[in-house]
């Protein structure tokens, strides 16, 4: 019995560090391809989530590639994409509009992820402001 609670415990804490997006980040590099999940009723089902998801997470050189696309699209004009390639991914980013947020702005990218069969859309809103450096990421 303890033994079994133990396997729960890593397995749920395992899938909810991976839905949860740590600060500064964007989420396209954060999340797996495969996700968002539904509630896992049985072990079973908490275990496969658990594969599914290790398997369709970006490799570090894919995250870094996918990172350097957001940024590049952070900063260039609305509309123009970013595409990277590498190995069984790729992805396209884009800032689609913007907006005024206190003494600075924010903007919106747009990011199609692939990897395998797998395909994934995502929505970032970063911001940058007088008095801070560099952008952040914000979950709306």
């Amino acid at each position: 019995d303890k033994l079994k609670y133990l396997i729960l415990m890593a397995l749920l804490g395992s899938i909810s560090a991976c839905t949860s997006q740590p600060p500064n980040q964007s989420a396209s590099v954060t999340n797996s391809v495969s996700g968002p999940y539904d509630s896992a009723n049985s072990l079973l089902f908490t275990a496969y989530n658990a594969g599914i998801d290790r398997h369709y997470r970006l490799t570090p050189l894919q995250k870094r590639k996918q990172t350097h696309a957001v940024y590049s699209a952070l900063h260039a004009e609305y509309g123009q994409e970013f595409t990277w390639y590498e190995g069984n991914a790729m992805g396209v980013t884009k800032a689609v509009h913007g907006y005024p947020q206190g003494s600075g702005y924010c903007r919106v990218v747009y990011t199609t992820l692939k990897k395998d069969l797998r395909q994934r859309n995502f929505k970032d809103t970063a911001c940058v402001e007088s008095g801070h450096q560099g952008w952040r990421f914000v979950v709306k």
